[in-house]
């Protein structure tokens, strides 16, 4: 039988256990199986209860975590080292942390999520996904900035008037009623003795309208 001097003694000591293991639990401890965005069902569980984010789930660049999924690959852009896993891009900022970023241009990596895009801009094959485009190479695929497009202006089509009489000083156009209630231009050219018609008819001063009209109204 424990008396009350020696139950209090167990309490306190298994309190001082219990305070001094607590601080030995860091923050990943407390952190592992935390959800963020809204896209549970979406991601992929591993050991420990971890939360893995797909490129689908819309997680925000700058998110760090404390570990990479299983499946990852080790690619490079510009001489510094980043962590690929489906549409996603990691990179180490020490401590074990490491932090999700917008995925560097020019990297190349062999897969991409297969549920992409496929665009064509001034001419060339783009591939988004993500919100990152994609130019595929003989390597793979190639992280590129957003194409911008080019709208090329509508060609101008310019339309000169068409000259139906070219007055000089040998020949006089003159609009002669027709029959049809519109007008023909019987051109009068002058000749060394008078003045010559369309038909060759000749006449010694400038002919009239209704001289023309005879001849021409039909």
């Amino acid at each position: 039988m424990f008396n009350k001097a020696s139950l209090s003694k167990i309490l306190i000591g298994s309190l001082i256990l219990v305070l001094f293991a607590i601080p030995q639990l860091s923050y990943a401890d407390w952190s592992i199986g935390l959800g963020i965005g809204d896209h549970h069902d979406d991601r992929d569980r591993r050991h420990d209860d971890r939360v893995f984010f797909h490129y689908h789930d819309h997680p925000h660049y700058g998110l760090h975590m404390h570990f990479l999924p299983d499946g990852y690959f080790t690619v490079w852009a510009g001489g510094v080292r980043y962590y690929y896993y489906d549409g996603l891009y990691y990179s180490y900022v020490g401590n074990g942390d490491y932090v999700l970023v917008a995925p560097p241009a020019g990297i190349i990596v062999t897969t991409i999520p297969s549920d992409f895009q496929q665009v064509s801009i001034n001419g060339a094959t783009y591939y988004v996904n993500g919100g990152a485009y994609y130019l595929y190479t003989q390597h793979g695929y190639q992280v590129v900035a957003q194409p911008p497009v080019v709208v090329k202006p509508a060609p101008v089509v310019v339309v000169q008037p068409s000259v139906v009489v070219v007055n000089t000083q040998d020949s006089f156009p003159v609009n002669v009623p027709n029959d049809k209630g519109g007008y023909t231009t019987v051109v009068i050219k002058k000749s060394d003795k008078g003045f010559l018609g369309p038909q060759g008819e000749f006449y010694a001063e400038f002919p009239k309208v209704s001289q023309l009209k005879a001849m021409y109204s039909k």
